[in-house]
Order: C-alpha cells, then structure tokens, then sequence
C-alpha cells in the first residue's frame, strides 16, 4: 500500500455504490485535483473554488457533453484526505460513470487503489490507524451494536486511550534512561516503586482492553452460536423459531439433518450466526457420521452451544455421553417444556449439575426451558444470550474489535508485566529500558506512529475502491 511516488499523484475513484442508481459520487483527490475539474467543467474555470462549496456545471470530454453535474470542493487540510478534493455528484449511469472517469485520468489522475483515500488521510494526519480501521467498520456494520462500537472507535475514544498510555510509558522509559544518564554520579532520577506503581496501573489498563476483544469482535460480526445435541430432541424446529423462517427440515425420523445449516437473525442490536448440526450419536451411516464430525468442529469454533435436550426425559445417559463433545460456553436448553408435568426448575438444577459433573471443559452461562411451538422462545433464548453479550456495555471506550490491536496489546501487556518484574527484581535500569521500549513500540504501532508495508497491508486490504 504505501508508495512514496503515489504520493503527488492525483488519484480518482467511484466513491458510492457500483451499479445503476439515481446518482453517482466520484471523488477526485490530490494536488492537482482543482486543475483537473476546472480542465473538465468549463464554466468553473474562471472561478476560484472556495471549499465546502457546492457549484452547478456540465462534466465535458474533450468538448463533449457527458453530463450536468453538482461539483463540491474542498480545500487542502478541509478535506477527508487532507488533500485538495472534488467530489462529482453525476446521473447515476454506469456510462457516465465511466465516462468522467476516463476523462479525469486522461486529464492527468490515475485510478484510486483500495483504501487509497482513507489511506492518504492516515498519512496526512487526518487520521490514525485505530481510526482508519473504523472506517471499515462502520461500512460493514450490519447491527446498531456494530455501529455504534465503530462509531466511537472513528471518534478517537480508543485511540485517546492508546494515546494515554503511550504518554505514561514514554514518561517511565523517560526517567529510566535519565536514571542510566546520571547513574555514574549516584543520582536517583526516579524511584522503583513509583515506576512500579505507573507500569501497574498502565497493565491494569490493557489487560481490560485485551480481554474486551472477545465481546468486541462478537459486536462487530456477530455471535456464533450452534445448536447441538441428539437426534430428534428438537434442533431444527429451534433453528427455525429462532430464525423466523423455515430453515432447516423438521421431521421425527432420527438424524434428518446431517450436514451443518446456517442462517442468521439481528435481534436486540446484535447479529446473530446461527448453525443447526446433526444429531450427536454413533452412527454406521457414512454421510451422517460425516455430519457428526462436521458438528463437533462447528462446537469448538463457536462463541457459544446450545446444547438442546428433550425436557421430558431429562439428561439421559446418551445426552451426557455426547456433551463429552463439548467445549466453551454452553447453554443449556430444555425443550419440549409443554410435555413436562413436574417441577421445572428443579429439573434444570438437576440436569445442569449432571453435566458440570460430567464436563470440566465448559462454562454453563444458564439453563432455560423452551418449546420451540412457542412464539416467546426465540425472546427467552436469544435474550439470553444478547444480555450476556451487554454486560460489556456497548458505551465501554475500551472494547477493541481488530486482531491486529489485540495482538499489540497483549504483547505490550506482556512486556510491562516483564518490565514489573524487572524492577522488582533490582536488574539494572539498561535491561528494564530495553523491554519498556519495545512495549512502547506495541502501543505505537497501533496508533501508527510507527509501522511498515506489512502494517499497512492488513489495515487497508479489505477496503473497497473510492475509500
């Protein structure tokens, strides 16, 4: 992505949706930019162009006609990129589109690549590079949850937090190098415990931010949840309440499903991923045990199981021999509640201690009686699992969604807890400088401060062109 000879290049691009509509934007940004529109819209070329101002033209090439067009303009340091930038508002025609396209880049711009705006804006400190990821996330956003998580994110709430403890490390790593300095005349810049105490504070910070980042990936693309269990106690038909649709085949006959159905559902400003798998028994059946194994896998990649039983005959041997398979987080799903006659929290209280017993492996979150015949289910369950998901507040600055911050931030983590030590243990200020700087560069690779090709690929690599 970065290419210092793109830099004093204009480039161009479709900046709203492909396809035929009522209107198209193009955005033109660079430093000649104002040249090339005025080449282009003749009647703008005896006008100085005042920024955020909207002018009425005909787009022309070379002479003729393509289209009238609304032209807005923005100055160099106004503007999204930094840059001086033109956006066209044209007829929402592929043809045309096309058209003024080809006319700008003959005019002396080239194509835009992937992220080349949002890019141009991080380089021009416009943003920095939490920032420009939640670009990207506020255009994949499909939730309220999703969108309101990147939104902050865009606004600089996590980065002022990265921003703070960049700050403390570089005051620590700052009289620490003073400390080795004046070390030769007896001088104490700083006290150890008083180091001890800022690094302390400093991971009590991250290790908040790094354990967010499973609730902030779930708010960003979704929960994953797989509905398992034996045949025939009910899967499907839960599937298909809980999706309001027809997803997956009901039938009594044992082992219907065999491979993994999927459909998803948005229900209280989250999404939903949910998968229904095959019935959890041995089978001599080549394709269902396929399905089994297929089942098994879908448990461990799952952010939480449900794992459904048939409430009329409690956990049943086979029921327990086929949790084994479970692994994480686990609901507990009681269905078929409309054929129970007994006491029903006294079931689940019995049933939900026969697998703790059983299985070390997970976590039950709960434990719920259901039917699937009844309209509230989808409400008693799903509810469940959305209020788990809020007790991290959505309105927590610190929530992260990107591996990539994650993975700096336990590194980081991980050094200030080394650097701890370091001091507790009376190493010599030369060793403690050593790690506290690699930690500050972790922080500062996050903000961008610092970065390289590779950094850069896998923050813009999934944008789209025009952004």
């Amino acid at each position: 992505m970065y290419d210092a000879s793109r830099e004093t290049k204009t480039i161009c691009a479709l900046a709203s949706g492909s396809g035929s509509g009522a209107i198209s934007i193009i955005r033109l940004s660079g430093p000649d930019a104002f040249k090339i529109i005025k080449a282009a819209c003749l009647s703008l070329n005896s006008k100085k162009l005042e920024s955020h101002r909207v002018y009425l033209s005909h787009f022309y090439k070379n002479k003729t006609l393509i289209d009238q067009v609304l032209v807005t303009c923005f100055e160099h340091g106004k503007s999204y990129t930094g840059e001086q930038t033109i956006e066209i508002s044209c007829h929402g025609s592929h043809h045309i589109v096309t058209k003024i396209l080809e006319t700008l880049i003959e005019l002396g711009a080239v194509s835009a690549e992937k992220g080349e705006f949002t890019f141009r804006s991080f380089m021009n400190g416009k943003l920095d590079l939490v920032q420009a990821e939640a670009v990207l996330s506020v255009i994949e956003s499909q939730t309220d949850a999703s969108l309101n998580l990147s939104l902050r994110q865009l606004e600089g709430r996590v980065s002022k937090i990265f921003v703070d403890i960049e700050d403390k490390l570089t005051w620590c790593l700052a009289h620490i190098e003073a400390s080795i300095d004046f070390s030769t005349e007896g001088i104490d810049v700083v006290d150890n415990n008083v180091l001890i105490q800022k690094l302390s504070d400093i991971s009590v910070t991250l290790k908040q931010i790094v354990n967010s980042y499973t609730a902030g990936r779930v708010l960003k693309n979704g929960v994953k949840v797989v509905l398992a269990g034996q045949p025939n106690v009910g899967k499907s038909s839960l599937l298909n309440s809980l999706v309001l649709e027809d997803r997956a085949i009901v039938t009594n006959i044992a082992g219907t499903t065999r491979d993994v159905v999927q459909s998803s559902t948005v229900y209280d400003g989250l999404k939903f991923d949910i998968s229904d798998t095959a019935g959890l028994r041995e089978t001599s059946d080549i394709v269902e045990n396929i399905g089994v194994e297929r089942s098994k896998q879908e448990i461990k990649n799952s952010d939480i199981t449900l794992f459904v039983y048939d409430m009329a005959t409690g956990l049943t041997i086979d029921d327990l021999k086929q949790a084994e398979a479970l692994v994480g987080r686990v609901v507990l799903v009681a269905n078929k509640k409309d054929l129970f006659n007994n006491e029903i929290n006294a079931q689940l209280l019995k049933d939900s201690s026969a697998l703790s017993a059983l299985n070390r492996n997970i976590t039950i979150l709960d434990t719920l009686a259901v039917s699937a015949l009844e309209v509230l289910t989808r409400d008693i369950i799903l509810g469940k699992i959305s209020s788990i998901y809020k007790q991290n507040e959505y309105s927590d600055d610190s929530i992260i969604t990107s591996s990539r911050q994650f993975e700096y931030s336990s590194q980081a983590l991980g050094l200030i807890i080394q650097n701890i030590d370091e001091l507790n243990a009376g190493m010599g200020n030369e060793y403690v400088a050593q790690t506290l700087k690699q930690a500050l560069i972790n922080i500062q690779s996050i903000l961008g401060r610092v970065f390289d090709d590779q950094i850069m690929d896998r923050v813009f690599k999934e944008f789209c062109l025009g952004k």
